[in-house]
């Protein structure tokens, strides 16, 4: 069964030369974006959910890598509500220091008051 995953939070402003940089760190075949233009939407990263359980390019060293260079801050966070993965939800804390955490996350019921 296949699954898809959601963007949640995207706190994380990047500069037009930290966009750039992303852009060329793509790997081969990667296909992250297509054009630079695609990179960004008013000044943050875009994740594309037509590439499914692929959105989270944020988890390839190489993409962290050019984050972590131009010390972007804020947090990143993904969840899943379909497929294999069910339920699960994570992300990514940038410092604006040059630093990065991973994140677990939980969905909270609770009675409406």
């Amino acid at each position: 069964m296949g699954w898809s995953i959601a963007n949640i939070v995207n706190e994380v402003k990047i500069s037009k030369q930290c966009a750039k940089d992303l852009f060329k760190a793509q790997e081969d075949g990667e296909e992250i974006w297509y054009e630079i233009k695609e990179v960004t939407y008013e000044g943050k990263l875009t994740f594309n959910s037509d590439h499914g359980e692929f959105m989270d390019y944020i988890s390839s060293p190489h993409i962290q890598e050019v984050l972590l260079k131009h010390k972007v801050k804020g947090d990143i966070c993904f969840g899943s509500l379909e497929g294999d993965n069910f339920g699960e939800f994570w992300g990514y804390r940038f410092d604006g220091k040059g630093r990065i955490e991973t994140l677990e996350g939980k969905l909270q019921w609770y009675e409406k008051k």
